[in-house]
């Protein structure tokens, strides 16, 4: 439901947020409530830096915060962006380091991710391909993990945005695999952004 994302616009914007659960395609990483917030830089260039904060249950009172950068741009009518993002843990000793490739065309846009789990033990290499299709705030995504993990989800969902605040829904529904949690639910989010 929730990843890293890019200010809308050129310059310096800060979120703070709740969702209800926190899950990340198709992993459900926080049993329950979850506050979150970050902060985005975006140059008229394209080029965008930021980090996210939430927290979970990996370990007590753990807190994940992001850290992540990349380019964006659009060439006639196809957007993307090639990016690196580092998830890490204050509690868990395990860290995430992926590179990025969205392309966006029209109502569709596809995220081909490449990915390092590091740990104690051996590394993951891990691949995530995303498939979604959004329409005037409706989406539905299909997402599947690969090399050394497995799963794959269905997620469908709508964000909209009322009185300065942004908001959205979305049912899940997860096959078991390494990365992702079986089952299905429906979660929550909502949040309020500042531009600067």
């Amino acid at each position: 439901l929730l990843s890293a994302s890019v200010a809308a616009q050129a310059g310096l914007s800060a979120n703070i947020g709740a969702m209800s659960d926190y899950w990340y395609r198709g992993l459900n990483v926080n049993d329950g409530a979850s506050m979150m917030g970050g902060i985005d830089y975006e140059a008229d260039n394209g080029l965008y830096v930021g980090t996210w904060m939430a927290s979970t249950n990996f370990e007590d009172d753990d807190l994940e915060y992001d850290i992540y950068g990349g380019y964006a741009g659009e060439v006639g009518d196809l957007s993307y962006s090639l990016g690196y993002a580092g998830y890490f843990y204050t509690k868990s000793d395990i860290d995430y380091h992926e590179v990025s490739l969205n392309l966006g065309y029209s109502f569709f846009n596809l995220e081909i991710t490449q990915g390092t789990e590091d740990t104690d033990g051996p590394e993951n290499d891990y691949r995530f391909i995303g498939l979604t299709a959004a329409y005037e705030g409706a989406y539905l995504t299909y997402g599947d993990w690969g090399d050394d993990v497995d799963g794959d989800y269905i997620e469908l969902g709508y964000e909209t945005s009322y009185e300065g605040l942004d908001m959205g829904v979305a049912y899940i529904d997860a096959d078991a695999g390494s990365y992702t949690t079986e089952g299905n639910t429906v979660t929550f989010y909502i949040s309020k952004t500042f531009e600067f």
